[in-house]
């Protein structure tokens, strides 16, 4: 019976070794060609990836804000305008009164004192010295921080043999008045205006 079976298994090697068929030998029986391995499929999960957010733009619309803001703050930055030129004037006539005094602003049309200078021209002719100190002054109608002593507004009187010449100033934005009252002289030589009422009233319109 063995013998049967031996040579019944050799045979079949035989044939299988002629036609180049692969034998297996499983547990319970001889099985002949491949043998296909079940593969698992693995499932890849996909992964979603944030969206970028545009920094570079963002970044823009920020400076542009900001520079917005700043052209919005540089529009209301200017100290002195044209209406205040006009409250003061009506301040300075009122106090000019009780006095005898009237004075006359400087415009348009140039302001030439008595035995003095021409004003505006004389911050860019003359020194101007101030406590025996050389300062720097000059007409800033619109009160831009350029000078120690920033000219909003010129009032000038002139009398028989002199002259007051009221500069209304901004001194790092505070209100001053100098009083020029000097012949056609250089260095032109001003004092500060201590009058209680008028630089009461000239701070009021500053602020």
């Amino acid at each position: 019976m063995n013998k049967k079976i031996l040579v019944g298994v050799t045979a079949l090697l035989f044939g299988v070794t002629l036609t180049g068929c692969q034998v297996h030998f499983d547990r319970d029986a001889v099985t002949l060609g491949k043998v296909e391995s079940k593969k698992k499929k693995v499932t890849k999960k996909k992964v979603v990836k944030p969206k970028k957010t545009n920094q570079r733009v963002s970044n823009k619309t920020e400076i542009h804000k900001k520079v917005n803001k700043k052209v919005k703050k540089s529009k209301s930055i200017n100290k002195w305008n044209l209406d205040k030129t006009r409250k003061l004037q009506v301040i300075v006539s009122n106090w000019s009164k009780k006095s005898g005094q009237q004075y006359v602003f400087y415009r348009k049309k140039v302001l030439k004192t008595k035995n003095g200078v021409t004003y505006p021209w004389a911050f860019k002719q003359r020194k101007f010295v101030l406590n025996k100190k050389p300062i720097s002054i000059g007409y800033s109608p619109i009160g831009k921080n350029r000078y120690q002593y920033n000219v909003v507004a010129i009032a000038n009187d002139n009398f028989k043999n002199w002259h007051n010449t009221y500069l209304f100033c901004l001194k790092k934005d505070k209100p001053i008045i100098l009083l020029d009252q000097s012949k056609n002289t250089s260095p032109i030589v001003v004092q500060v205006v201590n009058d209680k009422v008028l630089n009461k009233k000239f701070k009021q319109i500053v602020e």
